[in-house]
């Protein structure tokens, strides 16, 4: 639990810390008051924000700048900034910075349904340094055939712009594109698929994902599995650009992505990569027991 609140305490120990040090300096140290350090309405502001990164979808990525513009855009805020501008910016910064260091803590376990025994990989060396996370990896083969097998990954992420589960799932698919982090935590997946495939090669570096366009949540039902979930999902043509003379890439497979999020700023997501010809794609898109088997581990 206590991992869980950490990265939200480290922005409370940020304006602790200007606090402590603003009240050091006041002359006489009996007259000091938080007014004389933020202003009338600056520690209102900062409590608000805090409460808010717990609510808002995007957390701190949109309260941060939006409590920062409106103070700008208010004749008031504007004279409370010329008149307590130091504090103002070094609890600022404090923010940011501790923001930064929440990302390095790390997650609960992943997800690992004990059906799909112990994972073939628990760790990927090719997974971006930050934010912390973990992964496991496993190699589900088929019974006949070789496009039957799939590559599972369950991940546990930490978030550390956000501590509260509303849109965190969105906002972080939004964000993997935008920076292109999956490609890290996927070459691991495409080698080991490289290893198991005969009808071509694969180049790790040499991969793209295309987003599918498919609704962006699926309802996972099951009567047996006592389950009825909504959650967030991803779809994805795998392409190859080293197959092939098409500039946009040659078909290998698909990657089906799930994700969930938790209190505190931990971010699940199931990862399933499946090659072409597998007949999942066609009559079972959204892999429906593996994804059931996944969600319940983590319940």
């Amino acid at each position: 639990m206590l991992k869980q609140l950490l990265p939200s305490l480290l922005l409370v120990v940020a304006v602790a810390c200007v606090v402590w040090f603003e009240r050091k300096k006041s002359e006489p140290i009996d007259s000091f008051r938080l007014k004389k350090v933020f202003g009338p309405f600056g520690i209102g502001a900062l409590i608000a924000s805090l409460i808010l990164v717990w609510l808002i979808p995007g957390g701190f990525l949109l309260v941060g700048p939006s409590i920062l513009v409106l103070s700008i855009i208010s004749p008031a805020g504007r004279e409370a900034w010329k008149e307590f501008r130091r504090p103002r910016v070094l609890v600022s910064i404090g923010l940011v910075l501790m923001v930064f260091l929440g990302g390095f803590v790390p997650p609960t376990a992943p997800n690992s349904p004990e059906s799909w025994g112990p994972p073939l990989f628990s760790e990927n060396p090719n997974a971006p340094l930050y934010p912390a996370g973990e992964q496991y990896t496993w190699l589900m083969l088929p019974q006949v055939g070789d496009t039957d097998l799939e590559i599972v990954q369950s991940l546990s992420l930490r978030l550390p712009y956000q501590f509260g589960p509303f849109g965190a799932e969105s906002s972080a698919f939004i964000l993997a594109s935008l920076f292109d982090m999956e490609q890290g935590r996927l070459s691991q997946a495409v080698e080991l698929l490289d290893q198991e495939l005969t009808a071509f090669r694969l180049d790790a570096d040499e991969m793209r994902l295309e987003p599918k366009l498919v609704e962006d949540t699926y309802r996972y039902f099951s009567t047996d599995a006592s389950i009825d979930e909504t959650v967030v999902v991803r779809l994805y043509d795998l392409k190859s650009l080293s197959i092939g003379t098409n500039d946009d890439g040659f078909k290998v497979g698909e990657v089906l992505c799930l994700a969930t999020s938790s209190w505190g700023g931990t971010l699940d997501i199931l990862v399933i990569v499946r090659p072409i010809g597998h007949p999942g794609l066609s009559n079972d898109r959204f892999s429906q027991d593996l994804a059931i088997n996944w969600l319940l581990s983590g319940s």
